[in-house]
């Protein structure tokens, strides 16, 4: 039998009446607030342990959880939990707002549990969605079994990412100027001609020109909310380990999987990530920063032997 129709794919959740005890729910610092709606896939396998508390993805910035699709379908097949994947807000499907930091995505994922009536989950997120899953698990260890961060520390990032928020200041900018007569893959060429001066990064392009939708005949946005990225960028991108001030150690097991080519990962960053993060087996694959797609069995594999 094709296992591919075991797998649930793709619902948008829906507020339910099942809703997580607050009883075990510690605040550390700051209160988090309600989260928001998320777009997410749940993917289940018949051999997937139903008690045993599921993988939550959440992927890094300017992606969705479609990105993740392949990596997240391997993983519930050879692992023993079932798998949900999330669009972060401001991301593909998920509800859009102003805020964007990474206190806010830790609480639409307690959201999502709520809804979801989980009560202990499996944190894994790749850079931007490894931060969010860290602030949770400082901000409610008891709802956290074990945390997987992707490329992705308290410390501080490559210099490269410091100067990548221009990619973002244009894309607020040249949206409201693409001709609304073009079709999908017009504005594309329009969007490259505008950036491929101004930004070097083969990668960036494409992200650029990947995050480009046309939802009505007459206009073009992005997958993401620019802006959104932009006002929360401090506490996102540069100055993420301020926003952790207060928190205790999370002393649950957590696997660090870095990109050797990617610079985000490094032995000054790792011992940042042990004051908050005691517990911390670090793994390096050689990859660049986008360490689940260029190495992704191998990948799988060290996730799978770490959530058995």
């Amino acid at each position: 039998m094709d296992v591919s129709k075991f797998f649930v794919i793709m619902r948008r959740y829906r507020l339910g009446s099942v809703r997580l005890s607050t009883a075990g729910i510690r605040h550390y610092g700051q209160k988090m607030v309600e989260g928001v709606h998320l777009q997410y896939v749940s993917y289940r396998l018949p051999h997937n342990h139903q008690m045993s508390p599921p993988i939550i993805v959440m992927h890094g910035l300017a992606q969705t959880l479609s990105s993740w699709r392949r990596v997240s379908r391997n993983l519930c097949s050879k692992g023993p939990r079932r798998v949900i994947t999330v669009s972060a807000r401001n991301h593909g499907a998920s509800a859009r707002t102003e805020a964007h930091t990474p206190r806010d995505m830790a609480s639409d994922i307690l959201t999502l549990m709520r809804r979801l009536g989980l009560t202990r989950i499996v944190a894994l997120g790749h850079g931007m969605g490894g931060r969010a899953m860290m602030t949770l698990a400082l901000e409610q260890p008891l709802l956290v079994e074990r945390v997987i961060a992707v490329d992705v520390t308290p410390g501080p990032v490559p210099e490269s990412w410091y100067l990548s928020r221009k990619r973002f200041e244009l894309m607020s900018q040249i949206a409201p100027t693409i001709p609304g007569h073009l079709t999908l893959h017009e504005g594309r060429v329009f969007v490259l001609n505008k950036v491929k001066h101004l930004i070097t990064n083969r990668n960036e392009i494409l992200t650029i020109l990947q995050n480009l939708r046309k939802p009505t005949d007459n206009s073009f946005a992005w997958s993401m909310n620019a802006q959104a990225v932009l006002n929360s960028w401090k506490d996102l991108v540069t100055h993420y380990e301020d926003t952790l001030k207060g928190l205790k150690p999370y002393t649950g097991q957590v696997l660090l999987i870095g990109g050797s080519q990617s610079g985000f990962v490094t032995s000054s960053t790792i011992d940042i990530m042990k004051k908050y993060f005691p517990n911390t087996t670090v793994k390096s694959l050689d990859t660049g920063h986008q360490v689940y797609k260029e190495q992704p069995d191998q990948f799988v594999q060290l996730v799978v032997n770490f959530t058995r």
